[in-house]
């Protein structure tokens, strides 16, 4: 069974890369811990910045340059989610009781010329989301997250067909091909086929 999981919680004092924690503090303004370079990215909509590790893995295939999670500067890299599928106003709830509220779509930032002069535009609209914290509290790596879709109702979360596959570069693709292709839904115990 497919999982939908936080692989890893990232912070820095500043900058990138950001370091992989196993636990944190999760508050209005983000991360305990966590430094942003500019003020306007200490904005409540902006406390929280996500990325699929599918992508970042399909990220790294297509470039060569080998990424690790925290790499691009995201505060969360999560599996199976399918984030660049998710749009402003959804939400995602993790095991421990953090929840946040997908905002915006995370732009390509200047920090990014330190991998490669290349990446802001190789990234664009490809780094993930912004989203706000609608509920603080302590996330930890390998946490179960959950999905509410804006107007839908609660439902299981969005899979891309091939998520979390070897062909990361195809996963890629897909997702980014039609943010508004109908979303496949995971089977679990808990939701039948």
């Amino acid at each position: 069974m497919d999982m939908s999981v936080l692989r890893s919680i990232n912070r820095s004092p500043g900058g990138i890369p950001k370091t992989s924690i196993p636990t944190a503090s999760v508050h209005a303004a983000g991360i305990e811990g966590d430094g942003h370079d500019h003020e306007k990215h200490r904005t409540p909509v902006q406390a929280i910045s996500l990325i699929d590790l599918e992508l970042l893995e399909a990220i790294a295939d297509e470039t060569g340059i080998p990424l690790a999670p925290g790499d691009l500067g995201e505060n969360l890299t999560v599996a199976g989610v399918g984030v660049q599928l998710l749009t402003a106003g959804d939400r995602l709830f993790f095991d421990g009781g953090v929840a946040l509220e997908i905002t915006r779509v995370r732009p390509p930032c200047y920090v990014l010329d330190s991998i490669s002069p290349e990446f802001k535009r190789i990234l664009w609209n490809r780094i993930g989301m912004y989203a706000r914290v609608l509920e603080p509290g302590m996330l930890a790596a390998g946490a179960k997250i959950t999905a509410e879709r804006s107007g839908d109702g609660p439902r299981p979360l969005v899979r891309v067909p091939g998520a979390g596959c070897a062909d990361g570069a195809a996963f890629a693709a897909r997702v980014l091909a039609d943010r508004a292709a109908e979303p496949v839904v995971a089977t679990s115990p808990e939701t039948p086929a």
